[in-house]
């Protein structure tokens, strides 16, 4: 029985089987709406800053998560006594905060390529935070509460809760091919206040009413006051809109937001050579998020395109008469166009983008979009790493143009970004495509002091290496003031080859920076720097110092592979010190923006997060919680949430180069993850042996299995790399889920042992799970640059085995499952210590 003082009617229907469905609904609707808002403010914040801001999201997310869980250990007597009008109070504000929380965020005066020289900004991100933190809070608070029924019903809330993120990840993908991240923002918000309408309970005709007032109210704000996306000022959009700029055509999906803008400042020719002084065609500007431009030039005849032929990256076509050409991108077509100047007999053009294929075809036909129709060119909508994987034609010239826009990668917005595509094993993959003789051109921006040039020198004679062949009179290198353009071939370059190069660059003005038969006097001639930092590099690399230069240079341009695949990230933070004797209050200009966001989130939330997790023992309030096994329990969750999320990511990168998409392959690798956690979440509660004895045996099945797919996975994968889509599907899903069913056992086991023999640590274990958990976001990718995410996997793996050690020190281990005489007794004690939420209706 329960007392009427304490909400008697709602509480009976929040323990009932009825209400536990309604429960269950709730967590799949919540948690789906969570993990796709996740998904969302990324593509938002994506356009308002740059892809850094990614990380600062997730673990932002998680933080929300992990505070809910030291709220929860304040308010569980409160919410005990009116659970389900607490999961319908935190599921309402959780849809409130999502329409406002982003229109607040996305209009921040924040600048976060200026952090390293401008404290002030540190505070808009604080301010950030604070917008993205609340309504994952209000969603973690719900979780949590959630769990916090009859130990039975955990198992299955959990498995509801992995169920619905695992659909929500799904889910956001296909829907952004749809919808706007600002109406997919609505939808959400709609969708949970759903979830609240739903879990209100029914005998409070008001309090439903008002849900669905909320849900229609929320719809309503989108129609009526629709979030408009918003832009850096420092962005090329911006730019060119306060220049007078026209937008033409506008598309969105997974993979950015396109315009297509035209007007008077419009004039755009990337790497051009300063000497050339003959016409550029009429073009307009083609931008991803706002940045990354690649203009349309309107150039029907194939004399228009010779102004492509002063760029570093025409110096490839100096070596071969009608080559056979893959591009890597198609951008606005130039590209294309150097080629059909040169006479290729054949283009393959890769580009991943549908809204890029579909804007040149459709509205941009008329206006020099028709070159992808032009004889002997193919487009492919084909991601470059996965087509030079697999077996298929070989080309004469392959080309690899620089990534993103010459800002952002200058300004080492991209450190903390993967770049699977400029790995050892990639230009690997490339130089084995290539027919006899045939040529890789990789071409990055130029930077001073030298680093992606060096490295993008040194990553092609890694490859070249591994193939038995001595780089040294293989490779080519040359620079303009703004991009160098590195070659390679398996064959040696021979004398009419180097005097082609050699004529190429001299009559266009460019810099040798490599030749195997280079004289110091023949570089640094055009765009001279203080000493030839290319060439005197380039020579190391290739001679016997390579070692000791490769150790002792300012900057890390070892070759970047799968393992480690962060080309971009060139700064030694170990030795920032040497930075600044040599470099002085320049050095800032030197710090990758990228990395610093990663840093100060790091620091920060290990320091919030030690804050929360201390404040349960320290508060009056919540002295329960101070009680034997609470060291246990810590080391336990947190050991599980970072663990979790670790191997997880370490999983990831090799997952999406097996399925050869970004995007869609990362949102069906998580969303395996997810759903396969969530049956085993599901199956834990279906095995007769104590709690104790399970989760040490689940915690060292995955330790075991996630040593072994640490080196192994690759491997493994490789055998069905060619296969159809469909079949790496199935394959990836077969290899995920034993590893995630097991992985899927250990938290809701944990949750039932202390249900039952400590009930009061539940909450503040489910704020140290999801603390850990932040910890791994941002603190994975920072290892992983250190040491790899092979390395990664195995420390993620010694985290389960210590989780699987310390199961045994949680408190009710020793005394294995609690019997059903002793369940009546405790449900009889906590009835009257009004705890309704465990009595048995």
């Amino acid at each position: 029985m329960v007392s009427a003082g304490h909400d008697g009617g709602a509480a009976a229907a929040g323990n009932g089987p009825g209400a536990a469905r309604r429960t269950r609904l709730g967590l799949l609707l919540v948690s789906a709406s969570a993990l796709a808002l996740e998904l969302t403010l990324m593509r938002i914040l994506a356009l308002r800053f740059w892809h850094h801001v990614a990380y600062l999201v997730i673990s932002v997310a998680l933080l929300g998560f992990g505070a809910s869980g030291t709220m929860l250990t304040f308010l569980r007597p409160r919410i005990l006594r009116h659970r389900q009008a607490w999961l319908a109070g935190l599921a309402g504000a959780f849809a409130l905060l999502t329409a406002l929380g982003a229109r607040l965020a996305a209009r921040l005066p924040l600048e976060v390529q200026f952090l390293a020289w401008d404290p002030r900004q540190a505070l808009g991100i604080l301010a950030l935070q604070a917008l993205v933190l609340l309504p994952f809070l209000c969603a973690g608070g719900f979780v949590g509460a959630a769990l916090l029924d009859r130990p039975e019903r955990v198992s299955g809330h959990y498995a509801a809760n992995l169920l619905g993120s695992g659909l929500g990840a799904v889910g956001a993908v296909a829907l952004m091919h749809l919808w706007s991240p600002e109406t997919l923002l609505a939808a959400l918000a709609v969708t949970a206040a759903a979830a609240a309408a739903i879990l209100t309970p029914w005998r409070v005709r008001k309090a439903a009413v008002a849900a669905g007032l909320g849900a229609a109210a929320l719809a309503f704000l989108h129609i009526a006051a629709p979030l408009r996306p918003a832009y850096s000022a420092y962005k090329r959009l911006s730019f060119e809109r306060a220049a007078g700029a026209e937008v033409l055509h506008e598309a969105h999906g997974p993979l950015g937001r396109l315009h297509v803008i035209d007007g008077p400042a419009v004039h755009e020719h990337p790497g051009l050579a300063w000497q050339y002084t003959g016409p550029i065609p009429p073009h307009v500007l083609l931008l991803i998020d706002g940045d990354q431009a690649s203009a349309v030039y309107d150039a029907p005849a194939r004399e228009d395109w010779a102004f492509m032929d002063h760029t570093t990256a025409a110096a490839a076509y100096a070596l071969h008469a009608r080559p056979d050409v893959a591009l890597i991108g198609v951008g606005g077509g130039s590209g294309i166009g150097l080629a059909r100047y040169h006479g290729a007999r054949a283009v393959t053009a890769l580009e991943a983008n549908r809204d890029v294929i579909e804007a040149l075809r459709g509205p941009l036909r008329a206006r020099g979009g028709a070159i992808l129709d032009a004889p002997g060119v193919t487009v492919l909508r084909r991601e470059a790493r996965a087509y030079f994987t697999r077996d298929g034609p070989r080309h004469d010239l392959i080309l690899v143009p620089p990534m993103t826009g010459f800002g952002a990668a200058g300004g080492g917005l991209l450190a903390a970004q993967d770049a699977y595509l400029h790995t050892v094993e990639s230009f690997g993959g490339m130089l084995d495509r290539l027919r006899p003789g045939g040529t890789v051109a990789v071409t990055v921006w130029m930077q001073d002091p030298p680093r992606a040039g060096l490295r993008a020198l040194e990553t092609l004679a890694e490859a070249l290496r591994r193939r038995g062949r001595d780089p040294a009179p293989r490779l080519a290198m040359l620079r303009s003031r703004t991009t160098v353009t590195v070659l390679a071939r398996r064959e040696e370059f021979d004398a009419a080859d180097l005097a082609a190069l050699r004529g190429f660059a001299d009559a266009r003005g460019f810099d040798l920076g490599y030749l195997s038969d280079l004289r110091m006097e023949e570089t640094n001639r055009f765009h001279a720097l203080p000493e030839p930092y290319d060439f005197e590099g380039a020579r190391a690399l290739l001679g016997p110092e390579r070692e000791a230069f490769l150790r002792d240079y300012l900057f890390a341009i070892d070759a970047p592979t799968d393992d480690r695949p962060f080309f971009f990230h060139t700064f030694r933070w170990r030795r920032f010190g040497e930075f600044r004797r040599q470099l002085g209050g320049r050095v800032r200009a030197f710090l990758e923006p990228g990395v610093l966001v990663l840093l100060a989130a790091f620091v920060q939330t290990a320091a919030l997060a030690l804050l929360l997790i201390l404040a349960p023992l320290l508060s009056r309030r919540t002295a329960p919680v101070r009680r034997t096994g609470r060291a246990a329990t810590l080391g336990f969750f947190l050991a599980l949430g970072v663990s979790f999320l670790m191997l997880e990511m370490a999983l990831l990168g090799r997952l999406i180069l097996y399925l050869a998409h970004p995007i869609h392959a990362a949102s069906v690798a998580v969303a395996s993850f997810l759903v396969f956690a969530g049956l085993g979440s599901r199956l834990s509660a279906r095995w007769r042996l104590p709690e104790r004895r399970l989760i040490r045996r689940a915690g060292l099945v995955v330790a075991a299995l996630a040593a072994g797919y640490a080196p192994g996975l690759g491997p493994w994968l490789a055998w069905s790399q060619g296969a159809p889509l469909g079949l790496r599907l199935a394959v990836a899903a077969a290899t995920v889920a034993p590893l995630a069913l097991a992985m899927g056992h250990l938290f809701p086991s944990a949750l039932r042992q202390l249900g039952r023999a400590a009930p009061e640590l539940a909450p503040w274990a489910w704020a140290v799970n999801g603390f850990g958990s932040v910890l791994a976001a941002v603190g994975t990718p920072l290892l992983a640059m250190q040491i790899g995410y092979t390395r990664v996997g195995f420390v993620a793996a010694a985290g389960y085995a210590a989780a699987a050690v310390l199961a045994t020190r949680l408190p009710g281990a020793r005394g294995g499952p609690v019997s059903g005489d002793q369940s009546s007794v405790i449900r009889s004690l906590r009835s009257a210590t009004s705890s309704p939420l465990f009595t048995d209706h």
